[in-house]
């Protein structure tokens, strides 16, 4: 070897580039960047403008939202002095509290792994129990909420954009859903109800997405046409004022199950192409309390908390236009293990995916238990210190769609990271 030092030649990128595998952008666009989160979706944009652009076209964004998990939505709060928890008009004025705020969050919890994972979707600093947050409906990655201040907003929390709707103030109940054959986005909503001086109740429709420049405005339903004979006291009524209790889109329709006063359990479906009112049977529950809606392998099923609260029963609907439900499962909760953590508690209990996972949880207690309806197995004990969880009924799925009917301005509503 000669006094020369040796020289060591390396490929030049390109040639390395070249020589290494790489996978079509279409197998990487349509394969990989299209089943990830909003957020890291957003953060491969600034890969390359190739990325920016496919993943920004219509198509995308609509596969990308389908692609995402539906997880259940979980309200969590700090505890409150003792004294809020009593009704603030029955107090004497010189005895009501000072209206002391915590931190409050609206999380999706994935229930999937192993611990369940909390993902942040909404953040409030101002909660307490007379500034309270509702959520009234989720569709299609938008959320419709009330504040503490009556006021109604949708919001889309994976793009941070929000708007108000003023025409809802002092609404008494809401249901949003996608009109199919326009494209908009509409909100069914009513004001009065049940035991205000049995008036009739009156029933709006109230378009949120317009392809023009200028949604119309609200529309009156009149009851006395768009209601079926067998519907018409109910819906006079104002029943449908349960919100805990939400609408479940399903076949072009919204539908509540009836619970609490009316001597009856039935189903109330509302056809949002007609804008009419119907019923349909509900299972026969005898004794059961607070039957809750819920949507399953694309067709309908309620569930029931005995009064016990030892065990639920789960109904199928078979043939939704005959209206023939079918009794699939008796799930025996695994309160052995539960009142070994927690006693002395009232437990709710909610079906929270298609895969038949239980969600029970009491109001005065820090935990929550996870369990399954195949065999009321105790999946996962989940507790944090010093917090509240409540299942608010509702599902959300992430969606980078675009609306034009958004626009960003500062307010009351901060989506947080």
């Amino acid at each position: 070897m000669s006094g020369d030092a040796s020289v060591i030649r390396w490929p030049s990128c390109r040639r390395r580039r070249a020589a290494s595998p790489v996978l079509p952008e279409e197998l990487v666009v349509w394969e990989i960047l299209v089943r990830l989160p909003a957020k890291p979706l957003l953060r491969c944009r600034a890969v390359c403008r190739s990325w920016r652009r496919r993943t920004s076209e219509a198509a995308f964004l609509l596969a990308h939202h389908r692609r995402q998990p539906s997880l259940p939505l979980v309200s969590f709060h700090g505890p409150l002095p003792a004294a809020q928890r009593q009704p603030y008009r029955r107090l004497p004025a010189r005895a009501r509290p000072i209206r002391a705020v915590v931190d409050a969050a609206l999380d999706t919890l994935d229930l999937r792994p192993s611990p369940s994972v909390r993902n942040p979707v909404l953040g409030f600093n101002d909660y307490n129990y007379y500034r309270d947050y509702c959520v009234h409906a989720s569709c299609d990655g938008l959320l419709l909420l009330s504040l503490g201040n009556n006021r109604f907003y949708l919001c889309n929390p994976a793009t941070r954009q929000w708007t108000g709707l003023p025409s809802l103030t002092g609404a008494t109940g809401v249901a949003l859903y996608p009109h199919v054959s326009s494209g908009e986005y509409r909100v069914l909503y009513w004001k009065g109800g049940a035991f205000v001086n049995h008036r009739d109740v009156v029933y709006h429709v109230l378009t949120v997405g317009s392809s023009s420049s200028a949604a119309p405005a609200p529309r009156r339903i009149e009851t006395a046409a768009s209601a079926s004979p067998s519907a018409k006291r109910f819906v006079a009524a104002g029943w449908l004022h349960r919100s805990d209790h939400p609408a479940v889109p399903l076949r072009g329709c919204l539908h509540w199950i009836l619970q609490g006063s009316p001597p009856e359990k039935v189903i109330v479906v509302f056809y949002t192409a007609a804008e009419s009112f119907r019923t349909m049977p509900s299972p026969v529950v005898a004794a059961w309390d607070w039957p809750r809606l819920l949507e399953m392998d694309a067709t309908l099923a309620v569930s029931w908390v005995d009064k016990s609260q030892t065990m639920m029963k789960l109904w199928v609907l078979r043939d939704y236009e005959r209206g023939v439900w079918s009794l699939t499962r008796r799930i025996i909760f695994p309160l052995v293990e539960i009142r070994s953590i927690v006693n002395n508690c009232r437990f709710h209990g909610t079906v929270v995916s298609e895969d038949g996972d239980v969600l029970l949880h009491c109001p005065r207690c820090f935990h929550m238990f996870h369990s399954d309806t195949n065999k009321g197995e105790l999946l996962q004990t989940l507790c944090w210190r010093n917090v509240f969880p409540r299942p608010v009924g509702h599902c959300f799925r992430e969606s980078l769609v675009r609306h034009q009917f958004f626009e960003r301005q500062p307010g009351e509503l901060r989506i947080i990271d």
